[in-house]
């Protein structure tokens, strides 16, 4: 006999336990620590080199630069040979660019390679900021739209309130570790409400196909649970080989693309549980107050 788990009846908890993480991770991330914006949102200079030199790291090239290019960030590209030189606008970019060209190569002269310089203005960095927040914006209206057309709107609104707290937790924790909004940020988040829909739209399918044999002899809270049950081993064996995937990305793809790795590990883990516990609670209890008020 297969072994059934009450998931629906902990749903109260689940709540609790999602209300503390985004409430707590929020304050935290956004009133303690502070948000922190990569240059594609405030504007700057981004100048990426490559010193053959051995026993150079990050805290080198931050020591030199320190006191001659204000608030500079260091991050390393590829083993100890690359780095990535950001810096927040400052007067002319060009004069910035100058100042870390010389410094660099009055320490390491003839070792150095420049390989790429970049510039962005703040008013297209705030551009790019409002875009980014846009394109979130769109994509729930539009999954919003999809799910309310492909079974109903009590199913939408639990589907985007999920994708919802998807969202928030993912940027809360995002915020309370340190790391800076980008680009590569925004698309990762977009990605992770993708990855979570789909799991949600698994489990929807799942409960529609049992709501039209058993809504009348069982209760509906029985007919969801039992629902996620049924496709629980598909959530999990998904869940886990995407995490795998995820995770050599993050501890192996390099500084350029560990924000959006550790984006999508949060996301995944944040999404597989939101499926589970809070997308289908959502629709209970939705269902509930139709049906009381009816």
């Amino acid at each position: 006999m297969k072994r059934k788990f009450d998931f629906i009846g902990k749903r109260h908890l689940a709540y609790l336990l999602s209300l503390l993480l985004i409430a707590g991770s929020w304050f935290y991330g956004a009133f303690v620590k502070g948000p922190k914006f990569g240059i594609d949102f405030t504007g700057g200079t981004l100048v990426e080199v490559r010193i053959n030199q051995e026993n150079v790291n990050t805290e080198t090239i931050r020591n030199l630069l320190k006191g001659k290019v204000e608030g500079v960030s260091v991050q390393n590209v590829e083993g100890e040979r690359a780095f990535l030189i950001k810096a927040p606008v400052q007067g002319d970019p060009n004069e910035t660019v100058s100042k870390i060209r010389k410094t660099l190569k009055e320490e390491f002269d003839g070792k150095l390679t420049v390989l790429k310089v970049e510039m962005i203005g703040p008013t297209i960095g705030k551009e790019l900021k409002e875009k980014g927040i846009m394109a979130i914006i769109y994509a729930l209206i539009g999954i919003l739209i999809y799910v309310a057309w492909r079974f109903e709107p009590i199913f939408a609104c639990g589907a985007i309130l999920a994708l919802v707290h998807d969202s928030l937790a993912t940027v809360g924790i995002f915020m309370s570790v340190g790391r800076e909004f980008s680009l590569p940020v925004i698309a990762a988040l977009l990605t992770v409400i993708g990855y979570s829909i789909n799991d949600t739209i698994v489990v929807y399918d799942r409960i529609r196909e049992n709501m039209k044999v058993l809504l009348r002899s069982r209760p509906f809270e029985e007919i969801v649970n039992d629902s996620i049950s049924q496709t629980l081993s598909r959530t999990v064996i998904t869940s886990l080989t995407t995490l795998f995937v995820v995770l050599c990305l993050y501890l192996f793809g390099g500084g350029v693309i560990n924000d959006f790795a550790f984006v999508l590990l949060v996301g995944i883990i944040v999404g597989t549980y939101s499926s589970i516990f809070i997308a289908s609670a959502i629709v209970v209890d939705w269902y509930r107050y139709v049906k009381k008020e009816k």
